[in-house]
């Protein structure tokens, strides 16, 4: 259990990479400035990973290399939810599955949370710096206003909310038994309350502080990125365990199990 939120801080990582790179070709189609995307993925991130995603918001042709290092990425990050599996059967003292089975849920969770991590950096995390993105550029007023009001409607409750049902899916999902949504419940909300604190701390910082010319130097953001994720892996996990006692506690309050 001490050693699973590193594991899990490490692959998520390795998603970053084909979120942001789905961000960036986004971009691209509003024919967003090639330098303007640089920068803010260079402010948020780090120069390198600008570097490495400039040539598709050029209109540089990629590669098949590219795509299929892409592929290989996804699959690497996969391992993520696959140990979460595991460790969620360790939890429960349930056999695990055969191999290719649970592979191909683990791949299934992980397309789970690469969208719940689309949606953090999208809206909580980035949501402001991506209406002032939009606001400078200025490429229509109309869809610019759209954006904005799209982006601000879905912060708040709404998008706690919509955090919170990711991670009871992704809990409800995790252990190869079944087992009933409810007992999921009492994780996600703490989960959920503390992703909230963490990452509205770390918009705080990629709003206002957020620098790469000291300290690790271009890789400053990422170290301070590698840290959030770290800290959301490790409330993750707890979470995990508050679920396992509170479906022992409420199975043995109705009876049908009885904990010596």
């Amino acid at each position: 259990m001490s050693i699973l939120p590193g594991q899990l801080a490490f692959f998520f990582v390795l998603s970053v990479v084909p979120i942001v790179t789905l961000i960036t070709y986004f971009a691209s189609y509003l024919h967003v400035s090639v330098d303007f995307v640089s920068n803010f993925l260079a402010k948020a991130f780090s120069k390198d990973l600008a570097d490495l995603l400039r040539p598709m918001i050029s209109g540089t042709p990629l590669g098949w290399k590219f795509f299929i290092s892409l592929i290989i990425g996804f699959i690497i990050a996969s391992n993520g939810a696959d140990s979460i599996i595991v460790t969620s059967n360790a939890i429960d003292g349930t056999p695990n599955t055969n191999y290719f089975r649970r592979r191909l849920k683990a791949i299934i969770m992980t397309m789970f949370m690469v969208a719940l991590f689309v949606f953090i950096l999208l809206v909580p995390v980035f949501g402001n710096k991506i209406i002032d993105m939009f606001r400078y550029v200025n490429i229509d007023e109309t869809i610019t206003l759209r954006i904005e009001q799209v982006i601000r409607f879905l912060k708040g409750p709404i998008s706690w909310f919509v955090i919170f049902m990711f991670i009871k899916i992704i809990y409800t999902m995790a252990p190869d038994r079944r087992i009933a949504s409810q007992y999921t419940t009492y994780g996600a909300i703490f989960t959920t309350v503390l992703w909230i604190i963490i990452t509205f701390i770390y918009s705080f910082y990629i709003t206002h502080f957020a620098r790469y010319d000291i300290f690790y130097g271009s890789l400053a953001n990422l170290v301070i990125l590698m840290l959030w994720v770290y800290l959301l892996a490790y409330i993750f996990v707890v979470g995990m365990c508050l679920n396992y006692h509170n479906e022992e506690e409420q199975l043995e309050k109705t009876g049908k199990i009885n904990l010596e």
